[in-house]
């Protein structure tokens, strides 16, 4: 693969991919701007480059908030000429291979940091207030251990659903109900279950399984 080349380029030259599967709400997308203008760019848009035209393979978000800060050229890595294949493994990598957060190192970092700079992270007031309160939270209480009551052996089985997954269940029991009025809800279950196999792990399960 090529080596990438650190270059300028005029921002009505970029343009986004097709199939970049990070999205973005509009409240974390302002404090992308905001960040941007305080700190400018930090890292620097992936691109490839065809027929004088620049392709993002990663970084689309912060091209997007050059352009609302009304920057004229912005400065990019650019890969070359480089095939859809190799472009669209590089987006999937690069949106996945950050790693993630500890959870107590980061509410000690939030702790520290004045009013001015959290309204910068990608949190809500609600979810700040909760990582502080976790650096005073006594753990302790759940240390000791505890005999494990025994549990009758069941062929039900439970899951725990949100008031929104449960309003989706309902509504796609009562739309398939109106097409096929005799369907049960284990059938209309093991029917969606298939289907996440099928489109999570690219396992098709048979009527015989």
């Amino acid at each position: 693969m090529n080596k990438t080349t650190k270059i300028e380029v005029d921002i009505k030259l970029i343009t986004p991919n097709r199939w970049n599967p990070n999205t973005q709400s509009k409240e974390l997308f302002q404090k992308g701007v905001k960040s941007v203008e305080i700190y400018g760019m930090l890292s620097f848009p992936l691109v490839r480059e065809t027929a004088g035209v620049y392709e993002i393979i990663d970084g689309e978000h912060r091209w997007r908030y050059c352009k609302e800060l009304g920057h004229k050229i912005i400065q990019v890595e650019n890969l070359g000429e480089i095939s859809d294949q190799e472009a669209k493994t590089l987006t999937v990598l690069l949106n996945n291979l950050r790693g993630k957060d500890d959870i107590e190192k980061r509410a000690k970092i939030i702790q520290e940091l004045n009013e001015g700079q959290l309204q910068l992270l990608p949190f809500t007031a609600e979810e700040i207030k909760n990582e502080k309160e976790l650096i005073d939270f006594d753990f302790s209480q759940y240390e000791r251990e505890e005999k494990i009551p025994e549990r009758k052996i069941s062929n039900n089985l439970i899951f725990p659903l949100t008031a929104e997954e449960r309003k989706v269940w309902d509504t796609s029991i009562a739309k398939i109900r109106e097409k096929n009025p005799k369907v049960t809800e284990i059938q209309i279950f093991l029917t969606m279950l298939k289907e996440y196999f099928w489109i999570t792990w690219g396992v098709r399960i048979s009527k015989d399984e």
